[in-house]
């Protein structure tokens, strides 16, 4: 089963989390559609193509091959087609019309691609970074959702 962590974020709020990444970790992003396969990397969260797109978080640390795929829409974007079997964490935005982002391991497909005791260690340490760094949490529907600094300071401003 896959490992996941609601949380609401803002672009503020992304960029801390970007530092976090960069201070701890050999991290390479990607967003998950791009015109070219040189533009599905990126750098900063808030620097994809398509406002809903979802962020792969790579720690280059777990050896993966990248493969890459058109789509077959009109535009025929970019996308890495072997991410249900990689070490990556996938991060979805928070939007204020979709409701919270979240972060999200798919352990379940990872056994025999990579080391996934380690793997879980990573993961865990992001986790722990958003619970650590929390600001609050409300629970909806049996599940917390965790709100970094920025993102409950706009809620709490605007109840």
């Amino acid at each position: 089963m896959g490992r996941q962590l609601q949380i609401c974020t803002t672009e503020l709020d992304n960029r801390n989390f970007t530092e976090y990444l960069r201070a701890n970790f050999k991290c390479k992003i990607y967003q998950s559609f791009a015109p070219t396969k040189e533009k599905l990397q990126i750098q900063e969260f808030d620097k994809t193509f398509y406002p809903f797109n979802r962020i792969y978080i790579w720690n280059t640390d777990f050896h993966w091959e990248l493969e890459f795929a058109q789509d077959r829409t009109e535009k025929k974007n970019f996308y890495i087609s072997n991410k249900f079997y990689a070490p990556i964490i996938e991060f979805s935005k928070s939007h204020p019309k979709n409701g919270n982002g979240r972060i999200y391991w798919g352990k379940q497909n990872s056994e025999g691609f990579y080391d996934t005791e380690s793997f879980e260690q990573f993961y865990n340490s992001i986790r722990k970074w958003f619970l650590n760094n929390s600001a609050g949490k409300i629970k909806q529907s049996g599940t917390n959702t965790y709100f970094l600094e920025d993102a409950w300071n706009k809620r709490t401003n605007s109840v």
